[in-house]
């Protein structure tokens, strides 16, 4: 074999190395694109924190006006906030919302309470070596909550024993108690990943689990008033406010059922007035 023959030989298998390789990577990027599943390692659960506090905690940076003069809109007061940000913040609410998650999945193992990332495959790129791996682009909390709800109970009497007739009377009596509601306590996507239908599959997700493997009828979520597009995802999704479908007017003016729910904020909890939106759910009996 000559020279060149030897170098077209190479040439040729790198070819078609490379084409298998791209036809193999392409099978897996289509089949297994993205998945809804609970977390299963350490980098799980950190990739899960990075992704809350990225969502719900980093400082938006303000662009002052020429005609503003508030200090929320302070060049220097933005470049320091975002410095200490950087240096300590955020790792240190990282840290925490780790470490709450993972306490609560080991406290609440074995009740009706799941946590699911959406993971996406990530080819890899130079920086990496191409090493492909999976991503957590989203993540969603379900539970049980207690809200209240009025209970209305019967009891049969029997009167007029003067005359041994038998009456039947019926007594109505309604009552406050309190009652398991499955909710969606916290749902997020990657703000690069959104538009995208990640948040409708790990919604979908989360009704599949509260219906088939929990039972329930009736799914709650409670989301702050001025999260429009969180309001406009769910009502697109099927949830309404107090059983009403009316979400044409302002949220101020519609007479909708509120109440506070407690938030992380950083590395405290305070709790904030949310509306709550409820959808009704049927189990599907399968027969053969």
């Amino acid at each position: 074999m000559t020279k060149h023959a030897f170098f077209r030989a190479v040439i040729s298998f790198l070819f078609n190395l490379i084409t298998l390789y791209s036809g193999l990577h392409q099978k897996i990027s289509s089949t297994n694109a993205l998945q809804i599943v609970p977390p299963s390692s350490n980098d799980d659960w950190r990739d899960l924190a990075s992704l809350l506090v990225e969502t719900f905690d980093e400082p938006t940076i303000i662009t002052p006006s020429p005609s503003s003069s508030s200090t929320a809109a302070n060049p220097l007061k933005n470049k320091l906030q975002i410095t200490k940000w950087n240096m300590f913040e955020k790792s240190l609410t990282e840290q925490f919302a780790y470490n709450q998650y993972v306490r609560t999945a080991r406290k609440m193992k074995g009740k009706k309470y799941a946590i699911l990332i959406a993971k996406e495959y990530n080819p890899g790129s130079e920086e990496n070596e191409f090493r492909a791996f999976y991503e957590v682009v989203g993540m969603a909390e379900i539970g049980l909550n207690l809200e209240p709800s009025t209970v209305v109970s019967e009891e049969s009497d029997v009167g007029d024993a003067t005359n041994n007739n038998i009456i039947s009377a019926i007594t109505t009596a309604s009552f406050s108690a309190l009652v398991p509601r499955a909710t969606v306590g916290v749902l997020c996507v990657k703000s690069s990943r959104r538009k995208m239908g990640i948040g409708q599959k790990l919604l979908q997700k989360c009704e599949e689990i509260i219906v088939e493997s929990w039972g329930e009828d009736e799914i709650v979520v409670e989301v702050e008033p001025k999260n429009r597009a969180a309001l406009e995802f769910f009502r697109s999704s099927g949830y309404h406010y107090g059983g009403k479908a009316d979400f044409a007017r302002r949220v101020e003016e519609i007479d909708a059922e509120v109440r506070n729910a407690t938030v992380r904020k950083l590395r405290t909890f305070e709790e904030r007035p949310h509306l709550v939106l409820r959808k009704s759910v049927a189990r599907v009996e399968m027969t053969i």
